[in-house]
């Protein structure tokens, strides 16, 4: 583990060097000078106290000052890495001093690790101020061994100085933007090179209980003797688990506030006798451990080694070795170019992790930093560093398999499907009639919103309806901002296509938002999910007479209406695109605003296509704000002016402790009468302050009498977030986790609508309490690929109380009673066996003891601003704290300070930070074309182009068409091979991929 913090001021040097050493006499013997940056100073050996406070202060022996023209200087950052327990019990009770030695080497090939890619200086070059990598640390050094509590606790403190030397010549200020943003990759980094630095010298290790980063424990010791010796690691979780915090800055503000003074004069030999004492009554003995470890090293034996022993064949090798670190090589994965046995196992397990790696992060953004990737490959683990994986990244890379740059890379097929999506809107480009001119259009519109009783569109919705029923596009997009009634430009388009027989269909990502815009619209609502899943068969093929006569019927001349469209991710928009352009739709209008919040799976193609040129109305007149103060907030927010929106919320922004703000939220909102309360929404971007929000105002709203006494206690599901291939990798199963499985795993054993509860896990195998009581074992690196969704799902168990009265949301689709995710209803009664809750139709439902949905359900005092975007309230209640650093984005604060029509209230624990990391903060994902330079401005090649585009298409698709024209036929021939007919080799459907793997996992294979 690895933790970062600054260094204080004044006292830092006697700190480091007398805290708590291994003896006190002799604490500076176990500090060292590390780094290119010592070494261009002549820092050597251990570090002298006198020079080192001189350095902290700005002053380097060469007679430079950093700081000094200010008359201020930061001294530096501490970089803290930790040993995993067991390997500090084998280092210190066992006394291997071999693991010692292994644990400052792993520190010192870390260090060398950040100077190459993450020591940056800011440089003046051609009149201004630019960033530059410059390749070196100065660093010092000091060992540990003990924690807060006197546990046995190996760790060593890198004090980074705050100077590095630049190509100029002089030595800057060390700009840690970088070491900041990617601490997480240090950790995994340093995990990597210490397992397989102890892997060396003859210790098997195994994931640890939370593997994240790669941790790992030595094999040999249990949980509990670990946690025997964990007494400082039971406070930071304690003080964690009141407020339902987890993330990685709540941890080190948890270390901080447990933190005690540490007993620096205690006797060494009396702790040992302590720790002795203790080994004894947990029954640890380390010594076997530690022989065995040191005859498999004299053999140069290790767990890797011993694998592959009688393996026949280097691919052979490299497969059980991918086996034991829990992959699964994939036939045809695009960065698995190589033919079999052309890889030594090692590089063969690399580029399998490396591969895994990009899948899993490539689920929900269409690129992703190169450290990132370096990151999530280490976190695979087995016999790999750094060093290997960043080769394997290279030679990727060079093949033209990831693209883009040194900090930026994505994959050839993401940047491949978003060509795919922007071909297939140039497809419809003049492909449909128009459904009246516009003089016509505009009369109509108007008089239909008067028909149906609204108030005329405004200038912006007018000209909206007018370009979408006078367009020729098959395509066309409606961009406007929050409260700017996009939708409703919509409403009497929809109402005069219906009267000439028009099918209409209303689309969003959610259930609950396609549903209230399919209410808008006069016509039922599907989640962009259900839609595509409908008409699969036209998509993917092959499908049945009767399935293509029904899709025809319901598609061909339609219009396809998609409401929040910046929330769908590049794969759906592009499958939508394409099956409007198969079935012969007439229209699909897309509106969304490509400010606020963006998809959670990958992509921005909504902001891509309008870069593309795709036809596109504006929207821009706010008819939500009304108060001066929302006004105000607006217009800022529209200028692109952060601090100026926040300025607009100072007079009513209170700064408090984090649970005294949430206590003074909930008093506000529980304060008001009940009427305002309805029109109050209390918002916070969190789950964990979510819940401590409605936590709170349910407690004050039962003190004051007004829910019922009885109390209902429920055990819900709270869904944890899994990409697909992160579901094959060990760190998704915590113990306490419930696995739900979603598909029949028949070699497993495991039946579709099973589920069970995490006991334990080892590198390869999870062992699950089935429901029935059965112990299971269930490997996630054998779930199917490929499948529309998630084969398994993952949630954690969390424990609420039921009053009469309280507002719920539900957090699942239960379509057989209407009941969708999000959509909120109230609890009526209460009883023993179960309770009964009103919808917002007043219809009352009973959900009995058992009953599947009382699992998925939440309290709905607050919400987070994804369940916001879309809602509008008049007064609003924000909660944010500056511990989200990565939920406080300026996406989500435009999507939450513009949900009001009155008045805001922001409540904050940190208001300048906040602000910071909002700023800083764009909340933006990615696309491949803007990693790669491709912008994908369709063009205009010769005269008729678009014609013979649409000719091209409808024989070879679009994709091959587009190809043709711009003379790239080959790129898609090598990828497609020619089939008899020398047409491009169609790609085999979902529905035969499915029944191929069902076969082969029949067969045992």
């Amino acid at each position: 583990m690895m933790s970062l913090g600054k260094v204080a001021s004044s006292g830092a040097a006697e700190y480091y060097s007398r805290d708590n050493y291994f003896s006190v006499e002799v604490g500076t013997d176990l500090s060292r000078w590390e780094g290119t940056g010592a070494r261009m100073l002549g820092l050597d050996g251990k570090v002298d106290v006198a020079e080192f406070e001189r350095i902290l202060e700005g002053k380097l022996p060469d007679g430079s000052e950093l700081g000094a023209a200010r008359g201020e200087h930061r001294p530096g950052l501490d970089l803290t890495f930790s040993a995993p327990k067991s390997v500090s019990l084998i280092a210190l009770l066992g006394k291997d001093e071999r693991v010692i030695e292994a644990f400052r080497a792993s520190v010192s090939q870390t260090i060398s690790w950040a100077e190459k890619n993450l020591a940056q200086a800011k440089v003046w070059r051609d009149g201004r101020q630019v960033t530059e990598n410059t390749g070196n640390l100065l660093v010092a050094s000091f060992l540990h061994d003990v924690s807060r509590e006197l546990d046995p606790q190996l760790h060593l403190h890198a004090v980074l100085k705050n100077a590095t030397f630049a190509s100029d010549g002089k030595w800057h200020a060390l700009k840690n933007d970088q070491i900041y943003q990617h601490q997480r990759t240090l950790g995994a980094v340093h995990n990597a090179y210490l397992r397989q630095g102890l892997e060396k010298l003859g210790y098997e290790t195994a994931a640890a209980k939370n593997p994240v980063l790669g941790e790992f424990e030595i094999k040999g010791i249990s949980r509990e003797q670990i946690e025997a010796f964990s007494d400082r690691r039971a406070q930071i979780l304690g003080s964690l688990e009141k407020d339902d915090r987890s993330s990685p800055r709540e941890r080190e503000i948890a270390a901080l506030a447990t933190r005690r003074e540490k007993e620096p004069d205690m006797d060494r030999k009396e702790r040992e006798k302590v720790w002795e004492a203790k080994a004894t009554t947990v029954g640890l003995n380390l010594q076997p451990i530690i022989a065995a470890a040191v005859e498999r090293s004299v053999r140069g034996e290790t767990f890797w080694s011993r694998l592959i022993e009688g393996v026949r064949g280097i691919h052979n090798k490299g497969l059980a070795i991918a086996a034991a670190m829990g992959l699964t090589p994939r036939s045809g994965d695009e960065l698995m170019p190589e033919r079999k046995g052309a890889l030594v196992p090692t590089a063969f397990a690399a580029a399998q992790a490396v591969a895994s790696a990009a899948r899993d992060l490539g689920e929900n953004e269409a690129g992703f930093e190169r450290l990132d990737l370096v990151r999530a490959a280490l976190e695979r683990r087995g016999p790999i560093n750094v060093d290997i994986v960043e080769e394997r990244i290279a030679y990727l890379q060079d093949k033209g398999r990831l693209l883009g740059n040194e900090r930026m890379v994505t994959s050839a097929s993401m940047l491949a499907l978003e060509q795919r999506a922007g071909n297939e809107i140039e497809t419809g480009r003049g492909a449909v009639a128009a459904f009246a001119d516009r003089p016509s259009a505009a009369l109509q519109v108007q008089q239909k919103a008067v028909d149906l009783g609204m108030r005329p569109l405004n200038s912006g919705q007018l000209r909206a309806a007018v370009d979408v029923l006078s367009g020729q596009d098959r395509v066309h997009l409606v961009q406007g901002g929050a409260g700017t009634g996009k939708s409703a430009s919509l409403i009497p388009v929809a109402s005069l296509l219906r009267e000439q027989g028009k099918q209409v269909h209303a689309l969003a990502i959610a259930t609950r938002t396609a549903r209230e815009f399919g209410e808008k619209l006069g016509v039922g609502g599907k989640s962009v999910a259900a839609f595509l899943a409908r008409h699969r068969g036209v998509l993917d093929g092959p499908t049945t007479s009767e399935q293509a006569a029904n899709s025809a019927k319901e598609l061909h001349g339609a219009w396809i209406m998609v409401d929040e469209t910046s929330l769908v991710g590049t794969e759906q928009f592009e499958k939508l695109v394409r099956l409007a352009n198969l079935a012969g739709a007439e229209r699909l209008v897309m509106i969304g605003d490509t400010r606020q919040l963006q998809a959670i799976a990958a992509g921005k193609p909504f902001e891509q296509a309008q870069k593309r040129g795709t036809p596109t109305s504006a929207v821009t007149e706010n008819l939500r704000a009304a108060s001066p103060q929302m006004k105000e907030v607006a217009d800022a927010l529209n200028r692109e002016d952060l601090p100026g929106a926040f300025a607009a919320l100072k007079d009513r922004t209170l700064e408090l402790p984090r649970h005294e703000g949430v206590e003074t939220a909930a008093a506000f909102w529980v304060g008001k009468p009940p009427e305002e309360r309805e029109q109050t929404l209390l918002l916070t971007m969190s789950r964990a302050m979510r819940s401590a929000l409605n936590q709170s105002v349910q407690e004050q709203r039962a003190d004051k009498g007004e829910l019922g006494k009885r109390a209902y206690y429920q055990t819900i599901l709270d869904r944890v977030t899994v990409t697909k291939e992160g579901a094959r990798q060990m760190r998704a199963y915590r113990e306490g986790h419930i696995v739900t499985f979603n598909c029949t795993l028949r070699v497993q054993g495991i039946e579709r609508g099973e589920r069970g509860r995490v006991i334990e896990h080892d590198g390869k195998t999870v062992q699950l309490e089935m429901q029935d009581g059965r112990v299971h074992s269930f490997e996630p690196s054998r779930l199917p690929y490929n499948l529309q969704y998630d084969a398994v799902s993952v949630f954690a168990e969390k424990q609420i109380a039921l009053h009469t009265g309280d507002p719920i949301r539900w957090t699942t689709n239960d379509h057989e009673r209407g009941l969708a995710n999000s959509d909120m209803a109230k609890v009526e009664s209460v009883n023993k066996n179960g309770i009964s809750v009103s919808n917002k139709d007043g219809e009352v439902i009973g959900l009995k003891h058992g009953d599947p949905m009382l699992e998925r359900l939440d309290l709905a005092y607050a919400v987070n601003a994804h369940i916001a975007q879309g809602m509008t309230a008049k007064d609003g209640i924000m909660v944010l704290s500056e511990n989200e650093k990565m939920l406080n984005s300026a996406r989500g604060f435009l999507v939450a300070a513009t949900r009001f029509t009155g008045e805001a209230t922001l409540i904050v624990d940190n208001a300048r930070n906040i602000e910071r990391s909002v700023t800083r903060n764009s909340g933006d994902k990615t696309s491949a074309m803007e990693i790669t330079g491709d912008d994908g401005k369709a063009t205009e090649q010769y005269p008729g182009f678009r014609e013979d585009l649409k000719k091209l298409s409808e024989k070879l698709g679009s994709d091959y068409a587009m190809a043709v024209l711009q003379n790239r036929e080959r790129d898609i021939t090598l990828e497609k091979p020619l089939g008899r007919d020398g047409e491009p080799q169609r790609d085999k459907s979902e529905s035969e991929r499915e029944t191929a793997r069902a076969r082969d996992f029949d067969r045992g294979r």
